[in-house]
């Protein structure tokens, strides 16, 4: 068993009652310390010695202030190392050796935690010129976000085991580059298979026409119909049946998932099925819909409220990634 530390008060009553006249058996079976931890504080009152600990008494550090230096540039050159690699490149590096038990203290000492890394989309110059661009033209809209409709798709799994990277970082780092990983953008798909432009046109025909209805008064002409820029979105069929049925079409800047509101939604419902963990896919589509049913109107209309702030966000970024809404 190893040794305790024993704290300034507790010396402080072993002092108390070695003055007092107690055996240090006694002492020691009354307090719960050691009878070695009661004759070192009696050694002490006899030598008039302070009870506290001299400086730089207690076991060294494995470390060197040169070895934090090196490990912490180590680690600034890949933030996601993790701490074993980390060990074996600083032996490489100077011959020192530390386990990755003691890398994590002392990148934790210099105030290194792990973070999960974020998945954003990776973007093009160009789409970040098209990004800002957007931003800059509507950054002056504020009530104008309520005539959109917006739109987005999700894909949830029954086992939601995402794989995660770390990165170690400071707290203040949150939106540096380096804590967002590129998510490159592919085919969609839903629960019942693969959605092209036919079966997207279904999905918006049953719903979209009594949206608009029950949404807009029939003089407001402003409303437009936000999607992206998704395949089957783009398809002809699909432009052909906007076009049919008079549905403006909101112009969307590509790779822009942080700008769409609905991102939170589904942000809030794959967190509940976290806690929920439905284990199979008929169980995850009715814990979906009662997830959904409770996202109230007011919880939507604060999300739309948001859009100004994400317009700012984007323009502050230059059409990059950002984080804070």
């Amino acid at each position: 068993m190893g040794r305790v530390k024993v704290s300034l008060e507790k010396k402080t009553e072993i002092k108390a009652l070695v003055e007092a006249g107690f055996t240090q058996r006694d002492i020691a079976e009354k307090l719960g310390v050691s009878k070695t931890c009661v004759f070192g504080v009696a050694k002490k009152l006899k030598r008039n010695l302070p009870l506290s600990n001299l400086p730089g008494q207690g076991r060294k550090k494995a470390s060197t202030a040169i070895d934090d230096r090196n490990l912490l540039r180590l680690c600034k050159k890949d933030r996601t190392k993790s701490s074993q690699l980390l060990s074996s490149e600083l032996v490489l590096s100077n011959g020192k050796r530390l386990s990755a038990q003691t890398i994590r203290r002392r990148l934790v000492d210099m105030g290194y935690k792990s973070y999960t890394a974020k998945r954003k989309p990776y973007r093009k110059p160009s789409q970040r010129k098209q990004r800002l661009s957007f931003a800059r033209q509507h950054q002056y809209w504020m009530k104008e976000w309520n005539n959109i409709i917006w739109s987005d798709e999700a894909h949830f799994e029954v086992l939601n085991r995402k794989n995660r990277t770390f990165v170690r970082r400071l707290q203040i780092e949150s939106n540096e580059p380096f804590n967002f990983l590129p998510k490159v953008q592919g085919g969609g798909g839903s629960v019942s298979g693969n959605v092209n432009g036919p079966a997207y046109i279904k999905i918006i025909e049953e719903a979209l026409p009594m949206f608009i209805e029950n949404t807009f008064d029939p003089t407001n002409k402003e409303w437009a119909f936000m999607q992206d820029n998704a395949p089957p979105h783009k398809s002809a069929c699909s432009m052909k049946w906007f076009k049919d049925n008079n549905i403006n079409i909101f112009k969307w800047p590509a790779t822009s998932p942080d700008l769409n509101p609905i991102e939170n939604i589904w942000d809030h419902i794959d967190k509940e099925l976290q806690k929920m963990k439905p284990t199979n896919v008929t169980q995850l589509q009715e814990m979906i819909q009662d997830i959904w049913l409770g996202v109230t109107p007011m919880y939507c209309q604060k999300l739309v409220n948001s859009m100004p702030n994400r317009i700012k966000q984007c323009i502050k970024s230059r059409g990059g990634t950002f984080n804070k809404y």
